[in-house]
C-alpha cells in the first residue's frame, strides 16, 4: 500500500485543523496513548494516555496560536519514510503565518504515523517548537 498520498492528505488536514483552531479535529488525529518529546533547553518526554488528557493541552496551544496571530500552518518541507505498509515516519518543516501571510516562525516536527485499522493516526511526535512559541508569545506581549 502506498502511504505517500494518504500521509500527505493526513498532514494537510492536520495543518488545516490547527489553523482553524479545531481542537476536537486535532485530537481525533491521534492514537491513544501516544508520546511527545519536546523542550527548549532540555528534552522532555510525555505520554498522553487518553484523549481527555490531551484536550486541555491542545486548548492551551491553540490559545497561544490565537495570541500570536496564527492564520495558517504551511508545510515547507516534508520527508516521509515508509517503515511498513501501515507505519511511516514523517519529518515536516512547518511555517506558521499570520492573516497577511507574514511568517511568524518555522519549526520542525517528526511524526510517527500508524494505521491501526481506522486510518492514519499520530502515535508519537518529536519537535523543536517550544522555544519558538515562547519567543513569539513574549514578543507579542511586549508589543514586538
Amino acid at each position: 500500500m502506498d502511504r505517500g498520498p494518504a500521509t500527505d492528505d493526513f498532514l494537510d488536514a492536520y495543518g488545516r485543523a490547527f489553523a482553524a483552531f479545531d481542537v476536537e479535529a486535532v485530537a481525533d488525529m491521534f492514537a491513544y496513548p501516544w508520546q511527545i518529546t519536546s523542550g527548549a533547553d532540555e528534552a522532555g518526554v510525555t505520554i498522553v494516555p487518553r484523549r481527555e488528557a490531551w484536550l486541555p493541552e491542545l486548548e492551551r496551544l491553540v490559545a497561544a496560536y490565537r495570541t500570536i496571530g496564527v492564520a495558517a500552518a504551511e508545510i515547507l518541507e516534508r520527508r516521509t519514510t515508509e517503515l511498513t505498509p501501515r507505519l511511516a515516519q514523517v519529518v515536516v518543516r512547518w511555517a506558521l503565518t499570520d492573516r497577511a501571510g507574514a511568517r511568524i516562525y518555522d519549526f520542525d516536527a517528526a511524526y510517527t504515523l500508524a494505521d491501526l485499522g481506522d486510518g492514519l493516526r499520530i502515535t508519537a511526535i518529536a519537535h523543536n517548537e517550544t522555544a519558538r512559541l515562547r519567543a513569539a508569545l513574549t514578543a507579542r506581549r511586549s508589543g514586538g
